[in-house]
């Protein structure tokens, strides 16, 4: 696998002036991945074996389930896209930041305000919405933390110096004011000054479809038009098309949540309208996908982007976003929705989306960043493949587990059987994330780049 490490010993001063919050950022995300990826191991075996720890409250299913998807997205992934969405929208801004400190002091409030509401739920005061089982005092401070660390690209996109504008920037925007409308619009509504009956489920739906495909989704995409431009030094194919996909995505998707809800106790327009928005969705899924795997299959486009570090991850992502899409797209029809309701299933379509997207992404996002941050080569060619082939395999056997368990949920298949898959798909993240953290710490520890600094 190739990659182009022409900056070692060297950084910009771009990249000198986003290094702190970027590398703190970074850190964080390493701690939480390897937190995650162990509570996802426990809740395999538990599945597996529902006995395994079952004298201890601290770990029934439930919270160990809840803490582990917490952790990931709230520790992990969001930790990672505060220095993705950084250190991108910098470099196409040309955007050099004065005051370090206060997105660092952003990023330790987030990872302290993280872990006290974690404990919380792991002594059991946790509410019922996905996501937003933390105790309601949480989000304030996350809220203003969000504020603090994430809101710089906003900075850096209003003060470029020209008035070019690239679709990475819009999907950044777009992202970063999705977050903090959501999460505090979700929290009235549902926590601190809840609605009635019905109007509960469906602002849960809005937030987690928003969530998941806009926050998460929307920086995941910005980072794929980036790299695939920048990696095979080629122009984003069909590129006047890629507005229309930023506007559609954040159009529909927002409208998606009303289709997670099919068979509930809603009034039948509302799911129609969730219906008709999921199906909408073919359109930024079509432009994406002409976008990214037009600019490759041209000339051997793929197989030179399977040669590099970067590429490989991210074409990995973007796979998995299509395909992700596609199926939420098919299966959110009324006849096909009913055969697969109440099953795992739906979990293998959001691992889709946020592990085998958003994650693979942001791993090929931080082949190429790290470098230039540290001005190291990566500590370990032996790790990187190791990485990339643990996380794949378990990615797709993880996919796996979700269609087997859906099949069990039918009286097809014994589950224990069936969560075999689960089992080793997460041991296999396992091996992968600690790969990657052990390569990623290494590098940050050896650092050259305060030694030799110039502008390039």
């Amino acid at each position: 696998m190739s990659q182009d490490y022409s900056s070692r010993g060297s950084v910009s001063r771009i990249d000198a002036s986003i290094s702190v919050p970027v590398r703190t950022f970074i850190f964080s995300s390493l701690l939480w991945l390897l937190v995650a990826s162990v509570l996802s191991l426990i809740v395999a075996l538990k599945l597996q074996v529902p006995s395994f720890l079952g004298e201890c409250p601290w770990f029934t299913y439930g919270r160990i389930e809840t803490l582990q998807r917490n952790a990931f997205i709230y520790g992990w992934a969001s930790n990672a896209l505060f220095a993705l969405n950084l250190w991108i929208m910098s470099s196409l801004a040309r955007f050099e930041l004065k005051s370090s400190w206060l997105p660092v002091l952003g990023g330790i409030v987030w990872n302290l305000t993280l872990t006290y509401g974690l404990i919380q739920v792991l002594l059991g005061q946790l509410n019922g919405f996905a996501l937003l089982e933390m105790p309601k005092e949480v989000a304030p401070a996350m809220v203003v933390a969000f504020l603090f660390a994430a809101l710089w690209p906003a900075v850096a996109f209003a003060r470029r110096p020209t008035g070019n504008v690239f679709v990475s920037q819009w999907y950044i925007i777009g992202a970063t004011f999705v977050f903090p409308v959501i999460t505090v619009v979700a929290q009235l509504m549902l926590l601190w000054c809840p609605t009635l009956g019905v109007m509960q489920a469906l602002v849960h739906s809005w937030f987690y479809q928003n969530l998941i495909l806009l926050w998460l989704g929307g920086s995941a995409l910005s980072a794929v038009y980036y790299f695939v431009a920048k990696e095979s030094g080629r122009t984003i194919s069909a590129y006047y098309l890629a507005t229309v996909g930023f506007w559609t995505l954040f159009l529909f998707a927002s409208w998606t949540g009303p289709a997670t809800l099919l068979g509930g106790p809603i009034p039948v327009w509302l799911q129609s309208v969730g219906v008709v928005a999921a199906l909408l969705m073919l359109v930024p899924t079509v432009i994406t996908a002409v976008n990214i795997f037009g600019t490759l299959a041209p000339r051997n486009g793929i197989a030179q982007a399977w040669n590099n570090t970067t590429l490989r991850f991210v074409l990995v992502g973007a796979i998995s976003f299509t395909l992700s899409a596609l199926l939420n797209i098919v299966f959110s029809t009324r006849s096909l929705n009913a055969l697969v309701r109440f099953t795992p299933f739906g979990q293998a379509q959001e691992h889709l989306a946020i592990y085998s997207f958003v994650s693979m992404v942001i791993f090929g996002a931080a082949y190429y960043i790290l470098p230039r941050l540290t001005g190291s080569f990566w500590p370990s060619a032996k790790l990187v493949h190791l990485h990339f082939w643990s996380c794949a395999a378990g990615s797709l056997l993880f996919v796996v587990a979700g269609l087997t368990q859906g099949w069990a949920a039918h009286g097809r298949t014994d589950f224990a059987v069936s969560a075999l898959p689960g089992l080793l798909a997460a041991s296999l993240l396992l091996v992968g994330h600690f790969a990657f953290a052990l390569n990623a710490l290494g590098m940050l520890a050896a650092d050259k780049a305060p030694s030799n600094r110039r502008s390039y």
